[in-house]
């Protein structure tokens, strides 16, 4: 026993000091290498780390799977857009505003639909994301279709506006750290216990006096924070929002966390380092020819690895390592 401790601790230390060069690299990348295109592939893993991030929260650890992630991106990248736009709100305002509304509204629909389960709950959110783009769509005072595109004549951070890409690097990189800090405190604290409990077993979690519906409300606070977090970012960073690049990726964020490996801290990033460089170089070569070549490969990437670890590449990692203890565990010792 005390030697399986003192491997973990050891795992642990390791673990923890990659992540610290890992980190440090990442920080002084853009020094070293100013070609925007690298900058952008890597700020976009950084972004859709976080956006993988808040699924995680809502479907991953409390098991409430969600289609409709997107629509809480829609909301925080559309409050702060049309107040930046149409008032000169600032946009970091706007992205607080945009995350207390987009939580609002996550309490709103969470109230009925957490009283649906398994794939009545996907169902529902797959509805709602559904709805909301219809509505956004036909609403005038929010551009409707063609979207609200943003006035190029102020840059700097008080606009969170920039002609560099290194500084919306450096943005997107922090919004990952709050996004993982945010599930550090849940697996460290009551809270990742009562919803990895509420995930295996509802009825059981209610039987140990869990309160199920507060917990999977609070899982949903989280959740629709940090989406509408990145809202904003993915708004700012295109210059303009409409219904297609913030109503349309709830497919995209779920995929990449599955991939990585759901209910787990790293899954979102590992998914998001695999899959968008993938989907962006891809793209690139490919798209131009018209016969969505990117999208096919990506797409078979995807379904290989799902094929063959349905627990993503955590999984893989994880079913390596169980064969290398056995393995070590077998061998005869003199």
């Amino acid at each position: 026993m005390g030697t399986e401790l003192l491997e973990s601790m050891k795992s642990h230390k390791i673990a923890w000091g990659l992540c610290f060069v890992l980190l440090v690299t990442a920080i002084f990348f853009p020094r070293y290498n100013a070609d925007p295109f690298p900058l952008h592939v890597i700020l976009m893993v950084f972004l859709f780390s976080a956006l993988g991030t808040s699924w995680n929260i809502l479907s991953g650890y409390a098991g409430q799977i969600s289609l409709g992630q997107s629509v809480f991106v829609g909301i925080g990248g559309y409050v702060s857009s049309v107040l930046y736009v149409s008032y000169g709100v600032s946009p970091w305002i706007g992205m607080i505003l945009g995350m207390l509304i987009t939580m609002a509204f996550g309490w709103m629909i969470g109230k009925p639909c957490f009283r649906l389960g398994g794939r009545y709950f996907a169902i529902a959110t797959m509805a709602i994301v559904q709805i909301a783009y219809i509505v956004v769509s036909r609403w005038e005072f929010v551009g409707g279709a063609r979207g609200i595109y943003f006035p190029m004549r102020n840059w700097g951070w008080v606009y969170f506006s920039f002609r560099d890409k290194a500084s919306y690097y450096y943005i997107a990189l922090g919004m990952m750290l709050v996004a993982f800090a945010a599930v550090l405190y849940i697996e460290k604290s009551h809270i990742g216990y009562y919803l990895k409990t509420i995930r295996e077993d509802p009825d059981v979690a209610e039987a140990l006096g869990i309160d199920v519906p507060k917990y999977k409300m609070i899982s949903m606070m989280f959740s629709t924070a940090i989406a509408a977090m990145g809202g904003t970012f993915y708004a700012q960073y295109l210059l303009f929002a409409d219904p297609d690049s913030l109503f349309m990726l709830s497919v995209p964020i779920m995929l990449l966390t599955v991939m990585g490996g759901t209910g787990s801290l790293i899954g979102p990033l590992i998914g998001s380092g695999l899959l968008i460089p993938i989907q962006e170089y891809a793209r690139v070569a490919w798209s131009g020819r018209g016969q969505a070549l990117d999208q096919l490969f990506y797409g078979f990437i995807i379904v290989f690895i799902v094929v063959l670890q349905p627990r993503g590449i955590i999984g893989v990692y994880d079913s390596i390592m169980d064969r290398l203890k056995k393995s070590i565990q077998t061998v005869p010792r003199g």
